[in-house]
């Protein structure tokens, strides 16, 4: 079949790689096709070729990737959402099936319209395995791959022939889940790097530097885990409070990490192999890093967004307009310590992240939308939100009411389908 897969970061050269080895006609859509070979390699830790594929082309025009395609698989961060669907609903027909992974962060709302066109559309709960880049264009390294995936569809009543297709190319067994609203609630990015960030950051404040900041697993700690744990555990109220959206399959972190205690989650996830070495998200206070990042970029990329959403804006103008003067006081602070203080090196966090920009104000901000209609309290979810909501610097929300999706019968009109 034909296959697109948008994103030529880890998880689409991955997703490219097992889709062509398999024979599949793959089209890859990227921002910098000249980078990539035809030729596509998956290696192990010790740079073994483990899987390779040639794929037909690589192009950013999307005209020329996905019409025609029968499958399209999107690996980009949940802030690409919305210009994503227009581009999608603009380059296809209702044959196309749409997927996405990981699934959590609220990518089916943004799809509303290639929904209600027919499109059958779904999500994998979480990354195959754990993938990096080792030469972009050419080779990604794999390691940790799951025993078995979740797979959640929309309507509900696709999602075997959508498990059959991940079946047969990643060789994992697919678990068949009864609504997508399971995927939604998936309790991995959205808590698992908010929490993370939050006991990291929590004191920072424009200004603030750091000498060092640890690893972002392997030196996890318990406050972190404390506080994933009690996020952990105000999803799986969620689950409880909405029995008719078979969330039943949502599986914990505590069960996903085998951890019934602050320790034995600590322990679980500074430990694992496949997390080993990997930096948290953060920046020079005073190098080219934060220049790159700085107004001139922001507002580049806000320009280049409200020129995809027009007619999404709407509703945003005001936190729009408070974001962006957040980041001019932010910029000016700094320019102000700059002259007053001697000059001085240190880390700041990198605001502009995914980790920051993908999972507080989509996965995060999703999840306690659904809570608040289920009448569900979220003390621990509202602490890491109110605390985003102060040193964002991007603050782009997924709000469901944008969707129609106001209270528990639009809810329901929605995912059970």
């Amino acid at each position: 079949m034909k296959i697109t897969v948008i994103g030529g970061g880890n998880i689409g050269t991955q997703f490219a790689v097992h889709s062509a080895e398999k024979g599949h006609e793959v089209s890859l859509f990227t921002s910098n096709p000249a980078h990539f070979d035809k030729h596509l390699s998956i290696v192990d830790k010790n740079g073994v070729v483990i899987h390779e594929g040639d794929i037909c082309r690589a192009s950013n025009d999307p005209a020329e990737v996905l019409s025609g395609a029968d499958m399209i698989m999107i690996t980009m961060p949940p802030t690409m959402m919305i210009p994503l669907a227009e581009m999608i609903y603009e380059n296809t027909d209702e044959n196309t099936i749409i997927g996405f992974v990981p699934g959590n962060g609220g990518f089916e709302f943004a799809f509303s319209k290639c929904i209600e066109r027919g499109n059958v559309f779904f999500g994998i709960d979480r990354v195959p395995a754990i993938a990096r880049i080792t030469e972009r264009g050419k080779a990604v390294c794999c390691s940790g791959y799951k025993d078995k995936l979740y797979i959640g569809a929309i309507p509900s009543s696709k999602v075997e022939i959508c498990s059959q297709l991940i079946e047969s190319i990643y060789d994992i067994p697919c678990v068949r889940l009864p609504g997508f609203m399971a995927l939604t609630l998936t309790p991995s990015n959205p808590i698992l790097h908010t929490s993370r960030l939050y006991s990291l950051f929590k004191d920072y404040e424009p200004g603030v530097t750091y000498d060092r900041i640890p690893l972002f697993y392997e030196e996890w700690n318990d406050e972190s885990s404390e506080l994933l744990m009690k996020c952990d555990d105000e999803i799986q109220d969620i689950c409880r409070a909405l029995p008719e959206f078979g969330l039943e399959y949502v599986v914990s972190e505590r069960e996903f990490y085998n951890a019934d205690t602050v320790e034995e989650m600590t322990r679980a996830i500074s430990t694992e192999e496949s997390l080993l070495g990997l930096t948290t998200p953060s920046v020079n206070a005073e190098g080219s890093e934060v220049g790159a990042r700085g107004t001139d970029g922001f507002r580049t990329r806000r320009k280049q967004k409200r020129e995809a959403i027009e007619s999404h804006m709407q509703r945003r103008v005001g936190w729009r307009e408070k974001a962006n003067r957040r980041h001019e006081e932010f910029i000016s602070m700094i320019d102000k310590r700059k002259r007053e203080e001697p000059s001085k090196q240190g880390l700041i966090p990198d605001l502009h992240s995914r980790y920051f920009t993908a999972d507080f104000p989509y996965g995060l901000t999703v999840i306690r939308q659904i809570a608040e209609i289920a009448g569900v309290e979220t003390p621990y979810i509202n602490r890491l939100l109110d605390w985003y909501d102060g040193i964002a610097l991007i603050n782009d929300k997924l709000m469901l009411p944008d969707y129609g999706v106001t209270d528990m019968e639009s809810m329901k009109a929605f995912y059970l389908r």
